[in-house]
């Protein structure tokens, strides 16, 4: 059975992202092993001075580090080591004044590091990988960006850029417009429920 990383970053009350995310939860039960990561709950840590200067010296080639820093850096090797092992990812959040929460993004910074998800060298560049797993994102937004042509979003582009640079094939299933459309609300949701049933029979057929 193929083992699928779940993770949602939903903390607000009565969350359309949520209803999606139990959607897809609900829909792959008994279909592949599920492991939940909820960012709400256990957020990564951000990137500052003390982590960030490890990270940093991780990704330029350095491996000789002291116990304290080697505890520092498994928090996110820890968080690297879930992607890792699973098979298929997914990834659930709303869009936050035009771009994912920094909560989401934080997991975003701890995943993408040299030698674990990406590689380098002067010869062929950058390579990912995960070349082997998939991923899914479950993006919600009050505001309807597709029918927008002034106001742009920059989550979708952001979140498939780093699946991609890790070489990870991604797919996204969209719900926007859940507050502006207010009056769509339940066809919003039913086509985004629907798009999730297809891909779940896709990646995991009987």
């Amino acid at each position: 059975m193929t083992k699928t990383l779940v993770v949602n970053y939903t903390p607000r009350k009565g969350s359309y992202t949520q209803i999606l995310f139990d959607e897809f939860v609900e829909l792959a039960k008994g279909k592949t092993e599920i492991k939940h990561l909820n960012l709400a709950e256990t957020p990564p840590e951000l990137l500052l001075e003390k982590n960030l200067n490890l990270i940093m010296e991780w990704n330029m080639g350095k491996r000789d580090f002291s116990e304290i820093e080697l505890l520092t850096l498994s928090n996110h090797h820890k968080l690297i080591d879930e992607v890792i092992a699973a098979d298929n990812i997914v990834l659930a959040f709303p869009i936050y004044n035009f771009t994912m929460p920094a909560t989401v993004k934080a997991w975003i910074d701890a995943i993408v590091v040299s030698d674990k998800t990406f590689s380098f060298s002067p010869e062929t560049g950058f390579s990912g990988l995960c070349k082997d797993k998939k991923a899914l994102s479950i993006v919600v937004s009050g505001f309807d960006y597709n029918n927008s042509d002034n106001i742009k979003e920059f989550a979708s582009s952001t979140i498939k850029q780093n699946f991609d640079f890790m070489g990870i094939s991604s797919e996204q299933i969209s719900a926007f417009g859940v507050d502006q459309n207010r009056d769509q609300l339940n066809s919003i949701l039913e086509n985004a429920k629907l798009e999730i049933k297809t891909l779940i029979d896709r990646w995991f057929p009987n």
